[in-house]
């Protein structure tokens, strides 16, 4: 072979290795919009920060659980009850599970899940265990959940309705901790802070002192929705709702005139301590007042020192996002990204259904326990990577 035809093969071969496509690395996530954080609004030690984005994804295409439980496209049962349905006549033994649900998505649409969602009804109230899509098609998919009702097992109907988000303490611990037993601390710690709170505020009287009509109204059930259903703990969080309503929609009309509002930055007493954010002001505003009240109780839930963080906190709060990732796949639907440190584990929900997998959820957490002042151990653990298959629908 002459010298110059070894040359021309070695530089063709070396053009085409330089062109060859890359494989994608599977921890990337989609890039996120650039966000702005805004004054917030405030009511007592909740200070609520709007969040903007610079880049918006039409979410009109989704359904949510709310939406889809209160029109009959999406159904809930107790695992078994699919089957059940499905041959009349047939008596098979109780196969209900605390921790396991089945959801059908009766819908042409696909249907978002937000860890921390509540469902009533069956044998126990239950929390979603963590935010996925449910694409369209009716087919009956186990759905991994945590109990929020310790004091039943019994149920007229198998069937569950949509309730709220739960409080943020209580979201954590389905989505990070993944522990039943915490869950159900979080939940006792929080019905008793909120008890305690509406009490002393409206009597003066703690509530194991023998006074408080809200403490009294929680003896008769462990249900968490029955705790925000109660007519004294209710009038509390109404007012609340309300109140930091109308400082939302001053906002709307005066520095937020215009602009694309897709979340908000929460404090409580003088701590910047969660982030929910959506892929555009209208999936935003589907979640908004179920948010809300769940932010309420849980500023309720523990001390009530009056304090609000600045606009710079609430930013440096968002915008840091280092960590060790684990990757939850399932081909063709989601991807659920997980960043963690010691100090805050993020979550991000993208659709693998649309090209260009937009993020459809942000969340953001502090792990410190901002109620007791304490810090979690630990150092912060080093940048890596964990990719881990989605559960498989056997």
């Amino acid at each position: 072979m002459s010298r110059q035809l070894f040359l021309l093969l070695l530089i063709l071969t070396l053009v085409g290795v330089a062109a060859a496509p890359r494989p994608s690395s599977p921890a990337v996530a989609a890039a996120a919009p650039r966000w702005e954080v805004h004054q917030p609004i405030v009511h007592g030690n909740l200070a609520l920060f709007p969040v903007t984005a610079d880049a918006l994804h039409d979410s009109s295409g989704y359904l949510t659980l709310e939406e889809g439980l209160r029109s009959g496209e999406v159904e809930v049962t107790e695992l078994g009850a699919a089957l059940i349905r499905r041959r009349p006549g047939a008596s098979p033994p109780d196969r209900a599970q605390v921790n396991k649900l089945v959801l059908i998505n009766h819908s042409k649409r696909p249907l978002i899940l937000l860890a921390g969602e509540i469902v009533t009804g069956g044998k126990q109230d239950r929390v979603i265990a963590k935010d996925r899509i449910i694409p369209p098609g009716g087919d009956p998919l186990p759905l991994d959940v945590f109990c929020v009702e310790p004091g039943r097992w019994h149920g007229a109907s198998a069937q569950f309705g949509a309730f709220g988000l739960a409080a943020p303490s209580v979201r954590e611990k389905a989505a990070v901790a993944k522990d039943q037993q915490q869950v159900w601390d979080a939940t006792v710690v929080t019905r008793s802070g909120v008890a305690e709170t509406v009490t002393v505020e409206a009597t003066g009287t703690a509530a194991g002192a023998g006074g408080g009509s809200a403490h009294r109204e929680l003896q008769s059930s462990s249900s968490y929705a029955q705790m925000e259903a109660s007519p004294t703990i209710k009038r509390q969080l109404d007012s609340a709702a309300d109140d930091l309503q109308r400082g939302y929609e001053r906002s709307l009309k005066g520095a937020l005139r215009g602009k694309n509002v897709v979340g908000v930055v929460v404090a409580i007493n003088g701590e910047v301590v969660w982030a929910d954010l959506f892929a555009d002001p209208d999936l935003f505003q589907r979640y908004w007042p179920k948010l809300l009240r769940s932010y309420i109780v849980e500023a309720m839930s523990g001390e009530r020192a009056q304090a609000t963080p600045s606009v710079a906190e609430a930013e440096r709060f968002l915008g840091e996002q280092e960590g060790k990732q684990i990757i939850e796949v399932e081909p063709g639907e989601y991807r659920l990204l997980q960043v963690d440190t010691a100090r805050y584990t993020i979550f991000q929900l993208s659709s693998l259904l649309e090209k260009g997998e937009p993020m459809l959820h942000f969340n953001k957490l502090r792990k410190e326990s901002w109620k007791t002042g304490k810090r979690r151990p630990g150092p912060i653990e080093p940048l890596g990577v964990d990719i881990q298959p989605a559960q498989r629908r056997d």
